[in-house]
């Protein structure tokens, strides 16, 4: 059974529909990338997958049971005990980190402890130096987070999300925020939880991180799928796969015409093509 289950969802913002039928899942232990353009509503989508915005249309469901299905023929919400059950079940690491800048490493790593977990102050403390040392940062755990650099403050906020024990993860553009020599120790934590069989999705732009941890990678634009599957299938070259996904990509309008032209005439490597320009 999939962990986490998204149908059809659909989102507007002033009448522009942001958001237009995007379904997926992500089941115990796999790691399911979204990628596109800017603008084409990962964030969006990942902001309602973690209850932190409505959807106008569709269903999610954790572990099987249903928090919202806004379709025709119904309009069910789940209550808000079962939300907040829910919402145990994941965690979410910001591109910003959001940490608290008044509170020390380990106080930030031990606040959900304490207030969602109701842990005590001596266990959420234990905890939470524990999770630090799994991410290499016990050293810092008494220290403020402007004494940090990018990578360690994203770091801090995977520790405070693992320390909940979720059975998923989502991570929105973990690297954006950080300078490029940062952001390979992100990412290397990123592999290590892989291999602890962590379930995650992740929005990155990072293409050859996605491509290398993925078991599958969902490609956005314009608020659709324009093509889902496996790293090979996604980033193939070969002509029949090519062939398979052009006629969805090449419509799509982050697309410049110039480019449309090159990629309807020219490009051996439509996937790929579209990915990095």
């Amino acid at each position: 059974m999939a962990i986490l289950e998204m149908k059809n969802i659909r989102k507007a913002f002033s009448g522009e529909e942001i958001l237009k039928g995007i379904s997926l899942s992500c089941k115990e232990g796999e790691v399911l990338s979204i990628i596109g353009p800017s603008g084409s509503g990962k964030s969006t989508l990942l902001r309602i997958a973690t209850l932190l915005e409505k959807a106008e249309g569709g269903e999610l469901f954790y572990d099987g049971k249903a928090i919202f299905s806004l379709t025709e023929g119904q309009k069910k919400q789940a209550t808000k005990e079962e939300k907040e059950e829910a919402k145990k079940l994941f965690g979410l690491v910001f591109q910003n980190f959001n940490l608290f800048p008044h509170w020390t490493v380990v106080k930030n790593v031990m606040d959900p402890l304490i207030h969602v977990q109701r842990k005590t102050k001596e266990e959420a403390e234990e905890k939470a130096k524990a999770v630090l040392s799994q991410m290499g940062l016990l050293e810092k755990a008494e220290q403020y987070p402007y004494s940090l650099s990018g990578g360690q403050k994203q770091r801090v906020a995977i520790a405070r999300a693992l320390a909940l024990e979720p059975k998923i993860l989502f991570f929105d553009e973990p690297t954006s925020a950080l300078d490029p020599e940062l952001t390979g120790e992100v990412l290397s934590v990123i592999r290590s939880l892989k291999e602890q069989k962590m379930a995650m999705v992740i929005v990155t732009h990072e293409m050859t991180f996605a491509r290398d941890i993925s078991d599958r990678i969902l490609f956005m634009a314009d608020g659709e799928v324009i093509c889902e599957g496996s790293p090979e299938e996604v980033f193939s070259s070969e002509q029949e796969k090519n062939e398979k996904f052009s006629g969805k990509l090449s419509e799509s309008s982050f697309l410049k015409p110039a480019l449309k032209k090159k990629w309807n005439g020219e490009s051996k490597n439509i996937v790929t093509f579209s990915l990095f320009f």
